[in-house]
């Protein structure tokens, strides 16, 4: 791994996994957090789509924008497949695109950064006799994260692995320990509301809080930084932002078009979900019902949801399997001009800012990736309040901030 980090003369690069969606206070003490020790932060950001499964809301470039404006230095993509998959492919992934782009250290927020615990979880998960023990706990009839949490206890490590950051953490140091990467990883603890938590108690609140604030129009400029609500509030002016009633009319109309074979032949159908999932989209009037009706003990809201997007853009396990095959520069500050440029040309995986650049690269694997992203971006242009052309993802160029 000596390659990538040739030239950079011991400065350390800090790589950060994010969605900002939207970027708020807590996501502002991780950054802080890094740059205390001058280090150059790199994020790698989902585009359009996120990995609950559904649209941001507001646009890849103005939470790119967002980001720049509050301290990170580069952005780069984590594209749409990996961007809306399980922990696993979401997090193996994003490590991968970070690690080949030259970062030495990655760091997360959760709520416990015993690091030491959190590798010894790791290591566990990676192990074929935990593998078996969830497998035999699924017989049971429980969901697979309940199956592999009460295999999990046997051995008495004290994490608990229904915590979405806890989940991302490990998963992170998975990617690094069975992929041999070169990265460190610096856990830092989560302050304030939990990820999902639907309270507001100080300044720091989830990014679920204010996503269900913005939709009740309730204020939420004290938890929002103020150079990235200056940005998202550019952006409601030009009407860059999810209209929700669009997205559940487009989404519930292009799923009403799938027969049962289509169904079964996409991602996260198992165990005849397929004709359970083609009764609730027969069903279903909006997008809650649609998840209810097709929830079942076995089967998480989570993966529900997963199974529906994948159904909506065709998305196929083979497809999924992909690694990522580029890394996709969205964003940089000029004063990390230097250091892009040094880790550019020392990326392991080939280094693009452009679709001409993917598409020079005369790759099937990158071709493919570069396909949902353009789709999953067709999509999404149309759901906004004030819709866009379906081709901006094939002429997007990477935000530039001085």
């Amino acid at each position: 791994m000596e390659k990538y980090q040739k030239g950079i003369e011991r400065m350390s690069i800090t790589g950060i996994v994010c969605e900002y969606n939207p970027f708020h206070n807590g996501h502002q003490y991780l950054i802080d957090s890094v740059k205390k020790d001058g280090d150059t932060v790199v994020c790698v950001m989902s585009g359009n789509f996120v990995q609950r499964s559904e649209p941001a809301v507001f646009t890849k470039e103005d939470r790119v924008k967002s980001a720049l404006m509050c301290g990170a230095d580069i952005v780069l993509e984590l594209p749409f497949l990996y961007a809306t998959a399980s922990a696993e492919y979401f997090a193996e992934n994003a490590v991968r695109i970070l690690s080949s782009f030259g970062c030495d250290k990655i760091a997360f927020g959760t709520e416990n950064d015993d690091i030491m615990l959190l590798k010894e979880a790791a290591s566990l998960l990676l192990s074929d006799e935990l593998d078996a023990k969830t497998k035999e706990k699924l017989e049971t009839g429980v969901s697979y994260p309940a199956a592999r949490q009460l295999a999990f206890d046997e051995y008495g490590i004290k994490i608990d692995l229904s915590q979405p950051n806890i989940i991302l953490a490990v998963e992170y140091l998975k990617a690094i320990e069975k992929n041999g990467f070169n990265i460190e990883p610096v856990a830092v603890k989560r302050v304030g509301a939990g990820y999902n938590e639907l309270k507001a108690d100080g300044k720091y609140v989830s990014a679920a809080y204010i996503r269900e604030a913005m939709k009740n129009g309730k204020d939420i400029m004290r938890f929002i930084p103020d150079s990235a609500m200056q940005c998202y509030v550019n952006a409601i002016e030009k009407g860059s932002y999810l209209d929700l009633e669009k997205y559940e009319l487009a989404f519930l109309s292009v799923l009403r078009q799938k027969t049962e074979k289509d169904i079964s032949n996409t991602a996260y159908i198992t165990e005849n979900l397929d004709s359970r999932i083609k009764a609730s989209i027969n069903e279903a009037c909006n997008i809650s019902e649609l998840y209810s009706l097709a929830k079942t003990k076995r089967f998480t809201h989570s993966r529900i949801r997963r199974a529906f997007l994948a159904i909506c853009f065709d998305i196929f396990q083979e497809d999924i399997d992909i690694t990522v095959p580029y890394v996709r520069l969205l964003g940089f500050n000029e004063n990390a001009s230097k250091i892009l440029g040094k880790c550019a040309k020392n990326c392991v995986l080939p280094f693009v800012a452009s679709y001409s650049d993917i598409k020079n690269l005369n790759s099937e694997s990158a071709d493919r990736v570069f396909e949902f992203e353009n789709k999953s971006t067709a999509f999404y242009n149309l759901i906004l309040s004030n819709p866009a052309k379906c081709s901006t993802e094939m002429t997007f160029m990477p935000v530039k901030m001085k």
